[in-house]
């Protein structure tokens, strides 16, 4: 069983939220969705996560600091492995259905990609910013963040609104928690104007730390990992 929790601080974001947990074909999951902002009718995200099964939502003071969103929402949570979900990013439907086969060694605690796709929407432009895949690795990105719940006991996420996950990571690798990275299938990180994004990076610069795949108004079929793969990676990994 999986808890999906996701912070936000934008309305706009709604559709997106939903839909990244809707179409997860892993089916025993949750969903904990958390305000961070005064201003936001939580009235207008509860009858929407009506539509959904197994969805709540909270909302904390704008003055709470997106770690401690993240912690009030393990805090909530109902099942053993927690999954950290960005607002504006894009989760394949196999995305928690194939880190969930890592966790079927019980000796990886925290499990990610350090190679991921990026999506840039103003240019149409879908990048791979190339890392370590289907290996032990030392960090993984924030926005792709799972892990056991009861690393929870030992780290918690610092009370900052930045870089909360990367500070999280690396606590858990001083703590000897083992991090392993999957592929860089069924994850886009979606870079939308950069001038409103959190991530204060210019998109060019941005742009030169991968590897154009291709200008594309559909990037889901591009970063979806085709059943044929899937199964002979499968085959080669017995």
């Amino acid at each position: 069983m999986v808890s999906i929790i996701t912070c936000t601080i934008r309305d706009e974001c709604m559709d997106n939220v939903f839909k990244n947990y809707q179409q997860q074909t892993w089916w025993e999951k949750e969903l904990i969705i958390i305000l961070n902002k005064d201003s936001m009718d939580i009235d207008k995200w509860i009858k929407k996560a009506k539509e959904y099964p197994n969805v709540r939502v909270y909302q904390l003071h704008e003055k709470a600091a997106l770690g401690d969103c993240l912690n009030f929402g393990v805090l909530n949570s109902n099942y053993d492995i927690i999954a950290k979900f960005d607002d504006d990013d894009y989760y394949g439907p196999d995305y928690i259905a194939n880190a969930m086969s890592v966790f079927e060694d019980p000796n990886i605690s925290v499990v990610g990609k350090s190679s991921i796709y990026i999506y840039f929407k103003n240019k149409k432009a879908l990048i791979h910013v190339p890392g370590i895949e289907n290996s032990m690795s030392d960090t993984v990105a924030g926005a792709t963040l799972m892990f056991r719940k009861n690393v929870f006991y030992y780290v918690r996420f610092e009370k900052v609104n930045r870089a909360e996950d990367y500070f999280f990571i690396d606590q858990c690798k001083k703590e000897g928690f083992r991090i392993y990275s999957t592929d860089r299938y069924d994850f886009a990180a979606i870079r939308q104007d950069s001038a409103n994004h959190t991530w204060k990076i210019s998109d060019e610069d941005l742009m030169g730390w991968g590897d154009l795949v291709e200008y594309t108004k559909n990037f889901q079929s591009l970063v979806q990992k085709s059943k044929l793969l899937y199964t002979l990676n499968s085959w080669q990994q017995k």
